[in-house]
Parts: structure tokens; sequence; C-alpha cells
């Protein structure tokens, strides 16, 4: 009932997403790993647009991965 649009925003927001806040302040569970990959792969994919084909785009994420796994 604030008289603040964005903070209105937000707190219907919250309430739309309720079981997610619920979850998240529940549970040590994170999903951290996920999104930092998907970033990464995103990444990737907008640096290599126009400049490779499929091949070499699943090349160069295999060699990264083997890269950092040692």
């Amino acid at each position: 009932k604030s008289s603040i649009k964005g903070l209105r925003s937000f707190s219907k927001g919250l309430e739309n997403d309720l079981d997610a806040v619920e979850n998240a302040v529940a549970y040590d569970y994170s999903n951290g790993f996920v999104e930092g990959t998907n970033s990464r792969l995103k990444m990737i994919k907008r640096t290599m647009y126009g400049k490779c084909n499929r091949e070499l785009l699943e090349a160069k994420l295999r060699y990264m991965r083997q890269e950092r796994n040692g």
C-alpha cells in the first residue's frame, strides 16, 4: 500500500513468487553453478556469433570444460 511505485512493484513480485522466496530462505541450496554455466555459455555464443559453425562452437566448449577441470 506504499505510495512509492517501485516498492509496490517489488512487493507484488515477491507475492507472485512467494514459493520461491520461501524456499530460498528455508534451504541452503543454490543454483549459482547452473546460472554461472549458462552465463558462460551465452557469453561464448555471443562472442562467436557469425564467426564459426556448430562444430567449432562445440569444440570450444569442450576445450574450456577440460581446461577448467584439469
